[in-house]
């Protein structure tokens, strides 16, 4: 990397900092720090969601799916579109949380059930959270060493520099300040998306990636049925996952929360839905790509960052890896903001006997943020994941979606749902995803019996399945000595 682009880096990470600075007075109350006052309209609301959902680590899982399934990767596109159209279109979970005012999902639990139930969904919320969230700034780091050609020992630096940057302004601005910076990044993203793949597409052909692709994975890679490592249970657990994810993964439901009304948040979710399949393509098609260039015995991990750096000329390199950094600001700030806002509101604060006040409530979040920008820092260097990393980030998601979503899918559609229902689901959810992560470490010590806990496909299936049979059976065992809660909207959030 050229002094060039150096400099190009450093003026847009200035750029962003200031900006982020200069909203910070707008929002001091809770309801500016945590929802952004709840005046977020559709172009912003798009702009931003689609920002903080693509990040460095965003391009780097999907262009390593890209590389080790071929163009059988492109369903995980295709079954998110399908989960977030419906959502936008019908209003599934999104349009009834957002009617009830809250900041984070975790509050619908005290809501609908008792402050038990939200201490325990906000736990296990923050658990799969920091699971979840805990590969993010290695994977960065490891793109911005290769493509800055410095190499595995800088990994340590650039995961400092970044999480600076990011908590700084996180931490002084709340989601005003988040949103802001997301909508200038959202225009850089999208350029530099472009850039990139035209530089790559004028390098390497449809036609050599289709061929990589045969003469590697045979049917397999045109076929997501057909894969080994793909198939039936991973479909469905796929398109399950986002219809839970897309209505109750905190970084995503905030989003929803800011919006001006449930209509709106509803329109947010409907067009962010129709660019997700071309937004997880692209980066797959730079990992199919990567394999047709280097060959398979490069690092999954490693063969898209190789690739921009071989095909993007010195000044053009700056702007793009500005680009990427711009993407990964936003979904770090919005995670951080998220998480941090889960462990104030929804753990913190229920286990006081007296509120917080308004001032104190963002000053512990703002120490949060921090001590999740640590945790990221030493989890990242330490664990080495399982499997893809996208199949890992979608077990962590399960963690918590699958009993959130029969949790609030329950609260709000069935009649009979409380609260040991609902606190059954939440707990059984993590079961099936703690278990694979646990076992993997001791796959070969393992009976052939139990060896389907450590396919992931069938951990995260199950996963899905379990709390909806929990919510089911627990509700109507304990309906006369805990009748369920009726749940009312207030008139005026209607």
């Amino acid at each position: 990397m050229a002094a060039i682009d150096a400099v190009i880096i450093m003026i847009y990470l200035a750029a962003t900092i200031y900006t982020g600075l200069r909203v910070k007075k707008i929002g001091e109350n809770s309801e500016g720090y945590f929802v952004a006052g709840r005046k977020v309209g559709l172009s912003l609301g798009v702009a931003t969601l689609v920002a903080s959902e693509i990040g460095i680590v965003t391009f780097m899982y999907m262009a390593e799916f890209g590389f080790t399934m071929g163009y059988s990767s492109f369903v995980v596109g295709l079954l998110g579109m399908i989960g977030f159209v419906f959502i936008g279109y019908s209003g599934f979970i999104v349009n009834g949380l957002r009617k009830f005012k809250i900041m984070t999902v975790p509050e619908f639990y005290e809501i609908k059930y008792d402050k038990k139930v939200r201490l325990l969904g906000g736990v296990i919320l923050f658990i799969s959270g920091m699971l979840n969230m805990g590969i993010f700034l290695k994977f960065d780091a490891l793109f911005l060493s290769e493509t800055m050609g410095l190499g595995q020992d800088a990994l340590l630096l650039i995961m400092i520099v970044m999480l600076i940057v990011v908590i700084g302004y996180t931490i002084l601005g709340g989601m005003l300040s988040v949103i802001v910076t997301d909508f200038m990044q959202f225009i850089v993203i999208t350029a530099s998306m472009l850039v990139i793949t035209i530089l790559i597409l004028h390098r390497i052909s449809f036609a050599e990636m289709t061929h990589a692709v045969a003469a590697n994975y045979g049917q397999g890679g045109f076929n997501p049925f057909k894969h080994a490592r793909l198939g039936w249970f991973f479909i469905g657990w796929n398109l399950f996952a986002n219809l839970a994810t897309g209505g109750l993964h905190q970084p995503i439901a905030a989003k929803a929360f800011s919006a001006k009304s449930p209509k709106v948040a509803r329109r947010v979710f409907f067009f962010f839905g129709l660019t997700l399949a071309g937004r997880s393509m692209i980066p797959m098609i730079w990992g199919i790509a990567a394999l047709a260039y280097f060959g398979p015995n490069i690092s999954p991990v490693l063969g898209m960052p190789r690739l921009i750096a071989t095909v993007a000329p010195t000044g053009l390199l700056g702007i793009i890896l500005a680009g990427m950094l711009a993407a990964s600001m936003s979904t770090y700030s919005a995670y951080l903001l998220s998480w941090s806002s889960v462990a104030t509101r929804d753990i913190l604060i229920p286990l006081k006997r007296k509120p917080l006040s308004e001032a104190a409530t963002i000053a512990v979040s703002r120490i949060f943020s921090f001590l999740i920008g640590l945790f990221l820092l030493v989890f990242g260097l330490l664990y080495e994941i399982p499997e893809t990393a996208y199949q890992y980030l979608y077990i962590t998601g399960t963690m918590y979606a699958s009993g959130a979503f029969a949790a609030v899918a329950g609260g709000l559609y069935w009649k009979k749902a409380n609260r040991y229902g609902a606190m059954a689901a939440l707990s059984i959810g993590i079961v099936m995803p703690l278990l694979f992560l646990v076992l993997t470490k001791f796959k070969s010590a393992l009976p052939n019996s139990l060896s389907f806990l450590t396919n992931i496909n069938m951990s995260g299936f199950i996963g899905m399945l379990l709390p909806l049979a929990s919510m089911i059976v627990v509700s109507l065992c304990t309906q006369k000595s805990c009748p369920a809660k009726i749940l009312v909207v207030p008139a005026e959030n209607i």
